[in-house]
């Protein structure tokens, strides 16, 4: 009879898997409990995985990254300063070493009767506060949350999602002066950024929901990102 010994190390934050090793004639079962993925980004889930392990991948990287721009939905914190306080503090090795910019999105900024576009509550009542009290970005008017900045050959035109955006609104008329504002020769690279998908390759959610500002918003932008050549993000 053959004998097999092991032993599993690292038993923090574990998970039981079970073995099976064969000699022919006997199938004995065996269990050894492994560490587990730090953030559950090995088990299905339907959105968002992975982001403590996205977080270190980019620590390791950071040498390599020139600037970060985060697009919103940046804690979920729904109203809770606490798990503002952790956020910043993990990031804090990132946003001191490059620069960190963000995009309002549902989850800073709509609350109803606030003067966001969606009448939902998935701010937690932060209303945009919290986002604009703890980072800074270039905006002309810190409770509307569209900017333009620089960074060598590129040009950005970060838009506010939560916002009303279609043709004839005061964002509307920035974007289009943002994108107008490139000069080509010096900034080849001009990247349109807002939080909110307008475009999808699938049938599926969030597309038949129609709780995403598609078509609405493409039908105002899309005639612009064409006629100033826009790289969309």
């Amino acid at each position: 009879m053959q004998a097999l010994h092991f032993m599993c190390a690292s038993v923090l934050l574990a998970k039981i898997r079970f073995l099976r090793i064969a000699d022919g004639k006997m199938v004995p079962n065996f269990s050894c409990i492994f560490q587990a993925e730090r953030d559950g980004s090995n088990e299905y889930r339907e959105y968002q995985p992975g982001s403590l392990n996205t977080t270190d991948q980019l620590f390791k990287d950071l040498k390599n990254v020139d600037v970060v721009f985060h697009i919103g939905d940046i804690t979920y914190a729904t109203g809770y300063i606490s798990q503002w306080d952790q956020f910043t503090s993990q990031v804090e090795p990132i946003e001191s070493t490059v620069p960190y910019m963000i995009a309002s999105g549902n989850h800073e900024r709509d609350w109803p009767d606030t003067g966001s576009f969606y009448e939902n509550k998935d701010s937690g009542g932060e209303c945009g506060v919290l986002a604009a009290t703890m980072f800074y970005v270039p905006a002309e008017n810190r409770a509307k949350f569209w900017y333009s900045t620089d960074y060598g050959m590129f040009h950005f035109c970060i838009a506010d999602s939560e916002h009303d955006w279609r043709e004839g609104t005061e964002q509307y008329q920035f974007i289009e002066r943002c994108l107008a504002s490139a000069d080509r020769r010096k900034q080849p690279w001009l990247i349109f950024a807002a939080h909110r998908v307008l475009g999808y390759s699938s049938a599926w959610y969030p597309r038949h929901s129609g709780s995403f500002e598609e078509p609405m918003g493409r039908e105002s932008l899309q005639r612009l990102w064409q006629k100033y050549r826009v790289e969309n993000k």
